[in-house]
């Protein structure tokens, strides 16, 4: 074999022996990031955090974070974390991790990959070949460390180095006089922040008290400020620390149940009065309501922005009903008013056909009345329709004004027949006559009915 071949025999039985030198990777049971913020505070995130939206979401531990920990739910604004500190620690805890876990392992199969590679250069015979095998087994060496979060980068980096060499060697031998610069690049290991210790008891308590004052869901401040409390039960037999911590604590998990039942009482008194206010058409009234929630709202620091949008909506919805029941009631209004000049167009038509009841009733019984009343009558009676005829009536009383016309057609026919059976001694007419006057009062008491039904308002719940 030639001197380059050699050489990579002799760099891949280094590079077993650098491989073989990996130790036993020892997992850590719990992952602890950490989310700072732009003042410098850092919050303890039991596990990964997640950025959804314009939040921050992460769980905390409270208390002693061994065995189970108390674990609370924060969600902060992405706007209060000094996000280059904060992905910079959790880079490097990714890949403390990564060495505890996997990184060994990966970088066992890492040696055996490029060992594989160095030994199939070794058995081949082509230069130009042997060339390209090598700088292909370079570039995957030199990628490694940005691929898997700079592990072992001063190891990888000190083998690259290595086989550098051996390529320079592998070019000469492909005759190949040019040198590439980009050979010597090797990857050096990247700085990363120091990792912070696991936080003690102390330190989860403070950490999940500063969290309870940035973020902005009410339900995660008092959860956290009550996990505090809670961890500090007897502040009193405790001294330093505890009994402040515990003070401030109780302090802001009171004020934040006072500003809760405050809303939570706004809430219940304007929803109520809204209903009421609706149901009556008040709509000045539900609007005043509305400008009382502002105001409340104002006075109580705007502390519970979703409530109040969710109470603001429903009123809102209280105001559109209001509006209807204004707009419905007006128009009852109107309505009424045309109803009653209906009524009053067509009383005198009407009565003059209820004035003709007891003659109609002596038809319907075939006992009259007199002869010399049925021509007046039927007279009245054409005169009466004609006058009901010229009286247009309201949409909404086609119905009954249509029944009244056909009571005075069937009055005036068992009027006219009731003259014919008189004249001619007909008994058929005379039955004829009846059962016409007693269609017309039928229709008359019909009509009555479905005038009333139509202009008569419904009554008041």
């Amino acid at each position: 074999m030639s001197c380059p071949v050699r050489r990579v025999q002799s760099a891949a039985a280094a590079l077993v022996l650098a491989f073989a030198c990996a130790g036993d990777a020892v997992a850590a049971e719990s992952v602890l990031y950490r989310v700072f913020l732009i003042d410098g505070t850092p919050l303890v995130s039991y596990g990964e955090f997640s950025r959804v939206a314009d939040r921050v979401v992460f769980s905390t531990p409270v208390g002693s974070i061994e065995e189970s920990p108390d674990l609370q739910l924060v969600s902060i604004p992405e706007s209060s974390v000094d996000w280059d500190r904060t992905d910079q620690y959790s880079n490097a805890v990714r890949a403390q991790r990564y060495g505890e876990t996997r990184g060994e392992e990966d970088f066992a199969i890492l040696g055996g990959r490029v060992t594989e590679a160095l030994n199939l250069i070794a058995l081949t015979r082509d230069p130009a070949r042997r060339l390209s095998m090598a700088l292909e087994a370079r570039g995957n060496l030199a990628r490694w460390p940005t691929q898997n979060f700079g592990y072992r980068a001063g190891d990888v980096a000190q083998l690259t180095g290595m086989l550098d060499e051996v390529i320079s060697e592998l070019r000469v031998a492909a005759g190949q006089s040019s040198f590439d610069v980009s050979l010597m690049a090797t990857t050096a290991p990247s700085s990363a922040p120091e990792l912070l210790p696991a936080p003690d008891f102390r330190g989860t308590l403070e950490q999940a008290f500063a969290a309870s004052a940035v973020t902005p869901e009410p339900a995660e401040r008092v959860s956290l400020l009550r996990a505090v409390t809670n961890a500090l039960r007897e502040p009193a037999k405790r001294g330093g620390w505890e009994a402040a911590l515990h003070a401030r604590a109780a302090s802001d998990l009171a004020a934040e149940l006072r500003i809760d039942r405050s809303y939570r009482e706004l809430s219940a008194s304007s929803i109520a009065s809204a209903a009421a206010r609706a149901a009556r058409g008040d709509v000045g009234g539900v609007q005043a309501l509305v400008q009382n929630v502002l105001k409340a709202d104002d006075r109580l620091g705007r502390r519970r922005p979703r409530e109040s949008a969710a109470l603001l909506s429903l009123l809102d919805m209280r105001l559109d009903e209001a509006r209807r029941v204004r707009l419905s009631r007006d128009a009852s209004v109107v309505r009424a008013e045309t109803f009653t000049a209906y009524r009053s167009e067509i009383a005198p038509a009407i009565g003059e056909l209820r004035r003709s009841t007891r003659s109609l009733e002596n038809i319907r019984e075939l006992a009259g009345p007199s002869p010399r009343l049925l021509p007046r009558l039927e007279q009245r009676l054409v005169m009466a329709k004609q006058q009901l005829a010229a009286i247009s009536p309201p949409a909404e009383l086609n119905a009954a004004h249509g029944l009244f016309g056909a009571a005075f057609q069937m009055a005036r026919r068992a009027v006219a027949t009731r003259r014919n059976a008189v004249s001619s001694k007909d008994m058929k007419l005379a039955w004829d006559a009846a059962s016409a006057a007693a269609g017309a009062l039928m229709l008359l008491d019909r009509a009555a009915q479905e005038l009333d039904t139509l202009t008569t308002p419904p009554r008041k719940r």
